[in-house]
Formats: structure tokens, C-alpha cells, sequence
């Protein structure tokens, strides 16, 4: 197809220029989607693109032809301009920014990656190709970025993920900021990547974008269902008859029973045949379980079980001590199968996914929030559940979910085809119907979240921060051009809750709001005026009337800073109520002499009552009577079941920041050292804004200040004071910290000084990680097995 929108010799060069870029990186030939995006003008700097293909089917390289486009000239040298890849997940940008490096530095562009802290100042300036997240990139934007002038290509991957309850609306906020610029100053492409949406035309009509659908896959996928002894595979070109699945025609695969286990028989039939599965449950718990019933020991070589043994040895070093988790891992891992979800810590989701991509690790039971993005095909994904429990009982698990999940068989150049598989536990007319439901036919619809109030709270903040909108007609105008109002038209609901949510940021002195001003002169109520009225004109353009057009915002200094911090301003309300209220309290003239512990607690349990905290750890009968004693002497006045939750939730960290065993922390709570570390992060992240907020607050309170500079420093380590030198080092944690303390190692020079007291406390294999990150190398006397330096000094 011939680009009817530039000069013939112009797309050409571009062409060439991109073509043998990617043969220099090893493509010799574009995949039929690729070709396809490319002779629809994907070199066209000026047209946006959506772009829904099937997982494997090289969506990434598409994205990667567009900012070589733009990032490279004729002469394959940086063109000046920069280009955005936003994922959703920091291990998948992390993934990117490994195969982008790789690939592109040698033509003189540079790579960054941007996941850290949202208040961390980053200079990016001099880099080519940011990788980064949705609410990173909004962060930034936030701190007025300079270099944000400079992009001229964005590519998002997984852009269905705008209709996500929780993280959709940080997405449409940021692609509408994009558009906006695109239509007053700057030209930015827009690439949106996706494998599975259900009204496509809608998205690419708001993006103004060109669509481009393929089902097109470089490796056959087999759908199919299986119950009793057989795989029974639908043909694609089937449909769901509503009255019965008895008329569809179904290829039969027979499985051979080894065992009373059917998903066991069905994993066995995969690996005998050198391929490898995802099992997605429904669940934690369900994959904990799920893995626990399989042992392919049987079915695997001695080298296999040699080097799985290795990464068992892995698994049970990467927290200070093994916890149960670490222990179930451990033993799955040596059977030649593990579980994958958010209870694992990230180097031990490392551990699994590598050893997988591997081979060795023949089985991942998974939760399906596997499927979004990390590269980890199969030859065989088996979908084990269709529901899950949420906090209205047991849903259906969407169809979108359920594909994503089954995209996920077949590796392009390693499995001649992929699987698909439904499992049923029994032959059911109605569950086969439904199971074959989901594999054919479309998926859901996608709707825009920005309604939900913690979104629309964060955001307005950030917009009237960073000076995008400064009066209620850039507001509404903003928000005209959103997804939602593409979606809904009618926008008086959301207009509505914005002008609830001016207001209280005007309440709270957030912002600056003239009408706010003038209403204090006059004694009346401290509120922004009503949308009045909302009409549709004649060439289908809103009109908003409200009491007074020219309202105009300003930031305050601690807006600013909550802004920039990015916290739910709500959250910032609590915060700065519990300051105050913390100082006023238990300040050092209050007959109550509270000890420096008490307020440590309360300010936990202060930002445990933030909405960044939920969801809280669920409070057992039998524990409410002692909790509630406990906040009686601290003074909380307020109890009930929600103050409750906040309190043991800060109850968590006490302990930990107490160095309370972490294997008994985690079987205290209930929760897996995955959720803990989260937890454990978010934790240290509202304590941090709880210290840039009260540098901002006129309290005059040293212990405050003082407890909290401590506070989030021991909540990062999770540990008391005296030992923080020696968590500064990689592979040392508060358990291990704690022994080399007590023993008396407390710094790095006491390791460098004492390397055969640490092996013989720590351990020949975590001493010689440790070893590495001190700088000096140590090796072990074979002859007598006793520890020697061979040389001391620092490397």
C-alpha cells in the first residue's frame, strides 16, 4: 500500500533507515501485522496509531519502529528528540530498558529507565528513550520536566488498561495532557499497543488514531476445554450455538491418565512432550495449592535436578531468613514447578521467571496478573478458574482477562504451537457453554475511570499545579477532551463532583480560588459556585454555563508539595489533622508524658488511615478487645471497625520497624513476604510525605520532627537504630545486621577486617555476595575447608 501522505522518496529513506536498523539487531523480515502497521503510514510522524494484535505477534517491534523514526535521521545518528515507552508494570519496564539498551545504545541513543520514588529528582535530560509508567511519567510532569518539550513519540503499551478500576484514570489523564499538547504547541505521535479490546473504534476514534486489527499469530493457538480424559479444541471459525455446545465441532486430543489428578495428567502430557505451562487459579492461595499437588521430579534429568537444586538454594537465601512461603517455593522448585504472585518478593519472582524462561522450572501456577505484559510464553496455559471472590462474592473473571491469559501459549522459534485450555472439573453442559464462551468470540468493552474520586481528587491538584489549568474553563475544557466525555458526552455528574472537589481542596488550602476569596470577605459559605446548566451546541461542541466563568485556581506551597508528592489530597488532610493533633496531645507539657514509642505508633497509625494504605489486613474476632485497649491509651477517641482496621494495620509496622522475627510477623498477620514489602513501601512512602508535610506546617514540635526523620529511615530497613550502617549493604538484612551487631561486626570495615567470623556466622554463599558488595575477595582453603583472605583490601 502506497503512503498517500508523504512524498514517495521521503517514506523510502525512511523505510530503508528503519529496515536496516532492524537487520543490524538480527530482523531480517517484518511479520504480516508489522508490514501492515508500516504500509498504513506508521512512519507518518503526524498520524497516531491503535494497534490490537495477538500476544507474540510482535506488537513491541512495531513501537520500536516508530521511535526509530524519530530518534535516529538518515545517517542513523540521535535526531535531538525524545520518545515516551510506557508500560504498566516497573518489572516490565525494567525488561524494555534491558532489550532497548541492548539493541540501540550503539547508534549513540540513550536509554533511561524511570521507576523510582515519584518525589526522587531525576535528570533525564540527556537521554533519547525514557521507559517508564503511567503514574511515573505523570509525577515527573508534575516537577515541570523541561525535556517534556522534546517528545515527539509516545508509545503505550497495554493502553486497554485505561478502563482499569484503579490505574486507568492516571493513563487517561496523561494521554489527554498528550493530545492537548498535540493541538495547542507541540506534535507528538501517539502509539497505543494492545492485544485484546472490545470497542477498539471508540479508543482510536478519541486518540484520533488509525486502527489497525489482525488476528495474525507466528504461532498457532489452540483453544479448547478439558474434562474427564480428554483436550477437546475449537476451531476458530466456531460459533457458540446458545442452546447447546453439543453443536459445535470439537477436535478430541486424549490425554493419558497417569494419576487421579487431572491437571496433573494434563501438565505431564505437556512436558513429555518438551514443553513447559502457566496454570492461572484464581487465587494466592489457589496457586500455593495448585503447586503443592505436583511433582515432576520423575520426568526431569539429573542435570535438571541439579541446577534445580540451585535455585532452590536461591529461594531459601533471598529474604534473611526462609519464611513459609520461601519454604513451599523452595520445595516446588526442587519437583520442577513453582507458584508466581504478589506475595513472592521481586527477587524471588526473578528467581522463578528466569529459571522458567530456562526450561528448568517446567510449571508456573500463577494468578492472571502473570498475563499482563512480562514476557513468560508456554507451549500450554491452562485456565483453572473462571470466577474469583471479590468484595461482592464471587464474580466472573472478564473474558479480556481470560484471553490475555491464554495468549500466553506459544513461544515464537521454540513451540510449533501453542494451547489454550479451559479445565472443568466435571462435564456440565452449562459450565462447557460457558467455557467455550470465553474463547471465541469478542471481549469487553472498555470504559473510562476517571469518575473514581481519588483519581479525580490527585489529578485536579496536579493540574492546577503544574499551571495547566489556572481558571474553571481550563478545568472543564480539559476535561472535555477526555475519554470520559468522548464515552459519556453528557458530563454534568463529573463536572459536578469537580466543582465538590475544588472546593475542598480550597478548604483545605490546597489551592487558592478567587471566588473562594471573596466569599470569606463577604461571611458566606467557602465554596466555588454550581455548573449551572450543560448544553450540546450545533456542531456538537459542550457548552458549560456556570455562576462565574472566571474563577481562577493557584497552587500554595503545600499543594505543591502534595502534588509532587503524589498523594491523594485526602490522604493529606488526614495527615495534616493527625500532625496537629499529634502535637497538641502529647507535647512535652501534657500531664500524659507520653513516651517517644507512643508517638511512633500514633503516626503510624496515622498513615495507616490513608487511602494508599487500603486494602487493611482484616481484623479477627478475638483480636478486637486488645487493639481496642491499645488505642484507648494512646487517646483515640474515634473507634469503631474501620479505626480498628488502621490501628493493626499499623500494628504491622511496629513490629517490624522492632525487628520482630519477619516468619513470625508474616504468620501473625496472615500475609506473605510479597504483601509485606509492599506494604512495608507504601508505609515508608506516607511517612516520607508526612515529613515534607510537616516542614510546611506552622508546628513547633522537635519530637515530631525528629520521630519522623528516624521513623522513615527504620521503616525502609525495618529495624532499630544501631544497626542501619551495616543494612546499607546488599544481602545483608535486619536478621543477618542483627547477628554480624551482635557479634560484634557494625560496619564495613568490620566485615573487610573479619571475613572468616562472617562466613562462619553467616554462611559460605550469602558472605561471598557480601564480600563482593564490601570489595574484597575471599576464597576457601579446600585442604582444610577453613576460611583465608587472599586479598584484603578494597578492590
Amino acid at each position: 500500500m502506497e503512503n498517500k501522505n508523504l512524498p514517495n522518496n521521503f517514506q523510502r529513506k525512511n523505510e530503508t533507515k528503519v529496515m536496516n536498523i532492524l537487520n543490524e539487531n538480527g530482523i531480517k523480515s517484518l511479520r504480516p501485522p508489522q508490514q501492515k502497521v508500516l504500509n498504513n503510514n506508521l512512519l507518518d510522524k503526524n498520524k497516531n496509531f491503535l494497534i490490537c494484535i495477538p500476544t507474540a505477534s510482535g506488537k513491541t517491534l512495531i513501537g520500536e519502529m516508530a521511535f526509530i523514526n524519530h530518534l535516529l535521521d538518515e545517517n542513523k545518528n540521535p535526531t535531538n528528540k525524545k520518545g515516551l515507552f510506557i508500560v504498566p508494570l516497573k518489572a516490565l519496564a525494567t525488561e524494555k530498558y534491558e532489550e532497548f539498551k541492548e539493541k540501540y545504545e550503539k547508534y549513540g541513543l540513550k536509554i533511561g529507565l524511570s521507576i523510582g520514588d515519584f518525589d526522587e529528582k531525576e535528570n533525564l535530560n540527556s537521554y533519547d528513550l525514557i521507559i517508564t509508567t503511567a503514574e511515573k511519567l505523570d509525577s515527573l510532569i508534575r516537577h515541570k520536566v523541561e525535556w517534556i518539550k522534546d517528545i515527539s513519540v509516545v508509545i503505550v503499551d497495554e493502553i486497554h488498561l485505561i478502563g482499569d478500576e484503579n490505574r486507568g484514570g492516571t493513563l487517561e489523564i496523561i494521554l489527554t495532557k498528550l493530545k492537548q499538547k498535540t493541538q495547542k504547541e507541540q506534535s507528538i505521535q501517539i502509539i497505543g499497543l494492545s492485544a485484546t479490546i472490545g470497542n477498539p473504534e471508540e479508543l482510536a476514534k478519541w486518540l484520533n488514531a488509525k486502527l489497525i486489527i489482525d488476528e495474525w499469530r507466528p504461532v498457532e493457538l489452540k483453544k479448547g476445554i478439558y474434562y474427564g480424559n480428554d483436550i477437546q479444541f475449537i476451531e476458530e471459525n466456531n460459533k457458540l450455538d446458545n442452546k447447546s455446545s453439543n453443536k459445535i465441532t470439537k477436535i478430541n486430543k486424549p490425554v493419558k491418565q497417569i494419576s487421579k489428578n487431572n491437571i496433573f495428567n494434563l501438565v505431564v502430557d505437556c512436558v513429555l512432550e518438551d514443553g513447559s505451562c502457566l496454570i492461572f487459579c484464581n487465587s494466592k492461595r489457589g496457586a500455593v495449592s495448585e503447586a503443592k499437588k505436583l511433582n515432576l521430579k520423575k520426568y526431569l534429568s539429573k542435570t535438571e535436578l541439579n541446577q534445580l537444586m540451585e535455585l532452590k538454594e536461591d529461594i531459601l537465601t533471598a529474604l534473611d531468613q526462609p519464611t513459609e512461603t520461601c519454604k513451599n517455593l523452595a520445595t516446588a522448585i526442587e519437583k520442577g514447578v513453582a507458584f508466581h504472585h504478589a506475595g513472592l518478593t521481586n527477587e524471588q519472582r526473578k528467581i522463578v521467571e528466569d529459571g522458567f524462561r530456562k526450561k528448568l522450572i517446567k510449571v508456573i501456577c500463577c494468578t492472571p496478573t502473570l498475563s499482563a505484559g512480562l514476557n513468560l510464553p508456554c507451549r500450554r496455559a491452562i485456565v483453572r478458574d473462571l470466577t474469583r471472590f471479590t468484595g461482592k462474592g464471587m464474580t466472573d473473571i472478564p473474558k479480556m482477562e481470560i484471553r490475555q491469559c491464554i495468549g500466553r501459549a506459544g513461544r515464537p522459534n521454540l513451540d510449533p504451537y501453542g494451547e489454550g485450555i479451559i479445565y472443568i472439573k466435571s462435564e456440565d453442559g452449562k459450565k462447557i457453554d460457558n467455557a467455550i464462551n470465553y474463547l471465541i468470540g469478542g471481549v469487553e468493552e472498555i470504559y473510562s475511570k476517571l469518575s473514581n474520586q481519588k483519581v479525580l481528587r490527585t489529578h485536579i491538584l496536579g493540574l492546577i499545579s503544574t499551571g495547566e489549568v489556572k481558571t474553571s474553563k481550563d478545568l472543564e475544557n480539559f476535561i472535555k477532551n477526555t475519554f470520559y466525555t468522548h464515552q459519556y458526552q453528557n458530563t454534568a455528574k463529573i463536572l459536578y463532583e469537580i466543582d465538590e472537589i475544588v472546593s475542598f481542596l480550597g478548604q483545605n488550602k490546597f489551592i487558592e480560588c478567587s471566588e473562594l476569596e471573596n466569599n470569606e470577605k463577604g461571611g458566606q459559605k467557602n465554596k466555588t459556585p454550581k455548573v449551572k446548566t450543560l448544553t450540546l451546541g450545533k456542531d456538537n461542541s459542550l457548552s458549560i454555563k456556570t455562576g462565574n466563568n472566571n474563577n481562577s485556581y493557584k497552587i500554595t506551597p503545600l499543594g505543591k508539595k502534595i502534588s509532587e508528592l503524589y498523594i491523594d489530597p485526602l490522604s493529606a488532610e488526614i495527615i495534616i489533622n493527625d500532625l496537629k493533633l499529634l502535637s497538641t496531645k502529647y507535647n512535652s507539657n501534657n500531664s500524659l508524658n507520653h513516651s517517644l514509642n507512643q508517638y511512633i505508633i500514633y503516626m503510624l497509625y496515622s498513615i495507616s488511615k490513608t487511602t494508599e494504605m487500603m486494602p487493611h489486613i482484616r481484623v479477627k474476632n478475638n483480636e478486637e478487645n486488645e487493639l481496642i485497649q491499645q488505642m484507648m491509651d494512646l487517646d483515640i477517641e474515634e473507634i469503631n471497625m474501620d479505626t480498628i482496621s488502621y490501628f493493626k494495620n499499623a500494628k504491622i509496622f511496629y513490629d517490624w520497624i522492632n525487628e520482630y522475627p519477619e516468619d513470625k510477623l508474616l504468620k501473625k498477620y496472615a500475609i506473605e513476604p510479597g504483601i509485606l514489602r509492599y506494604k512495608v513501601e507504601q508505609a515508608k512512602w506516607m511517612v516520607h510525605s508526612a515529613k515534607e508535610i510537616f516542614n510546611l506546617l506552622n508546628i513547633n514540635n522537635n519530637i515530631i520532627e525528629d520521630s519522623l526523620y528516624n521513623l522513615e529511615i527504620r521503616i525502609e530497613y525495618g529495624a532499630k537504630e544501631d544497626i542501619m550502617e551495616l543494612l546499607k549493604i546488599r544481602h545483608i538484612g535486619r536478621a543477618r545486621a542483627r547477628k554480624l551487631y551482635n557479634s560484634g561486626i557494625k560496619n564495613r570495615q568490620d566485615i573487610s577486617n573479619n571475613p572468616k567470623k562472617v562466613v562462619s556466622l553467616l554462611g559460605e554463599k550469602i558472605s561471598k555476595k557480601i564480600f563482593d558488595q564490601v570489595g574484597i575477595s575471599y576464597e576457601i582453603n579446600q585442604n582444610d575447608n577453613m576460611p583465608k583472605s587472599r586479598q584484603m583490601k578494597l578492590i
